[in-house]
């Protein structure tokens, strides 16, 4: 159950936001009372911070299967971006995306997990750019700019049927450099 509990807080998060998670509309979601969420987990940060850490871990995994094979950062950066577009099909957003937009009722270590996603998926993105040339910025200053323009983009396609943004920000990714 309480993975369960897991899988349902997430989703209802990544479809809506932050506040979706409470254990009232867990338990109503679960088929359960919300006392018995308490029972598998002791407060609601407890559950938003092993969400957040456990998306981490599964984004990171999941784009490492991916990109397994694949050296060139054309490729690799395309890889990334049809993770995002995954999420769009989906309807849901970046799990972080959404604890940012709810920063003001985060706590300093969830605001902490959140950040270390960010963190590291600027980090892979920088290093993705290691071996391209001709890059217009500092490649770590362009991953900034890339986990922006895929987040934004994520957020600005939401609700829509097309992905005009996030194919636009596909296509602006292999225009970067001789990948």
């Amino acid at each position: 159950m309480r993975d369960q509990l897991k899988v349902i807080a997430t989703q209802q998060i990544r479809h809506k936001t932050l506040a979706a998670a409470s254990f009232r509309e867990l338990g109503k979601a679960a088929g359960i009372k919300s006392s018995s969420v308490h029972y598998h987990f002791k407060s609601r940060d407890a559950l938003l911070l092993e969400l957040v850490k456990d998306y981490h871990r599964d984004f990171f995994a999941d784009l490492s299967q991916r990109c397994s094979e694949i050296s060139s950062p054309r490729q690799r950066l395309s890889t990334l971006a049809d993770v995002f577009c995954d999420s769009h099909a989906k309807q849901m957003q970046c799990l972080c995306q959404a604890y940012a937009a709810g920063i003001d009722s985060l706590n300093d270590e969830h605001r902490q997990a959140s950040q270390a996603f960010f963190d590291e998926l600027q980090h892979w993105v920088s290093d993705t750019l290691a071996n391209a040339r001709l890059l217009a910025l500092p490649r770590d200053e362009l991953a900034k700019v890339v986990v922006s323009a895929l987040e934004g983009s994520l957020l600005l396609d939401r609700g829509e049927q097309e992905q005009q943004r996030l194919q636009a920000t596909k296509a602006w990714l292999t225009t970067l450099s001789s990948l």
